[in-house]
């Protein structure tokens, strides 16, 4: 009885451990601010991801944060947010957000769709989320994209000044379509004239 006891305890406080983890990495979300606080934040699959400056560098712009695109009038008119973790790449190391049409469109609900892995004019015309995560157990490359209806992401300020912002949630499947990771609690808020000086420690 003594041990059965000792064995519910164990779990009770592992359960308890886990739940404070989560909790702990949703309080160090960024707030949803609107003020070009220069911030982004997400929980992968409940693991704090945000921008981290480093030498981990493995595709795209050296610099942790990116928002750039397209907005030449009679053109494929996009926009992109590129998010890196250069430190440790944990838990993913590289996030592309691609928003069509969002220099006419402005701020409104984007709904995810279906990503071909690729970004800026060799991207698809719709919107879409992919990752590029190393899985440290296999020592290989992981990619996951968002699908038809997966999630969606809300524009709450754009045009007019250079700030962007939003939130974020949906799913992705790896590209074999055999795992599926979650995103949610996606904020961001983006000074576009000063977002590639900022430093992110």
């Amino acid at each position: 009885m003594k041990n059965l006891i000792f064995l519910l305890l164990c779990i009770v406080i592992c359960c308890s451990r886990d739940n404070d983890t989560e909790t702990d990495n949703t309080s160090q979300l960024p707030a949803e601010t609107q003020t070009g606080a220069n911030t982004f934040g997400c929980l992968v699959n409940g693991k704090l991801f945000y921008p981290r400056d480093g030498s981990f560098s493995t595709a795209g712009s050296a610099n942790a944060v990116t928002w750039w695109g397209d907005t030449s009038e009679g053109s494929n008119l996009y926009r992109e947010l590129d998010v890196n973790n250069f430190k440790d790449g944990k838990p993913i190391n590289n996030f592309w957000m691609h928003l069509q049409d969002i220099p006419t469109k402005g701020t409104g609900e984007y709904i995810w769709m279906d990503s071909n892995f690729k970004h800026g004019i060799d991207g698809l015309m719709q919107n879409y989320v992919y990752v590029k995560a190393f899985d440290y157990n296999t020592s290989t490359w992981k990619w996951y994209t968002s699908y038809e209806n997966s999630g969606k992401t809300i524009i709450t300020k754009y045009g007019g000044q250079p700030i962007v912002s939003g939130t974020f949630s949906g799913k992705l499947r790896s590209a074999d379509g055999k795992e599926t990771i979650e995103i949610i609690d996606g904020r961001f808020d983006i000074n576009t004239a000063t977002i590639g000086n900022q430093n992110f420690p």
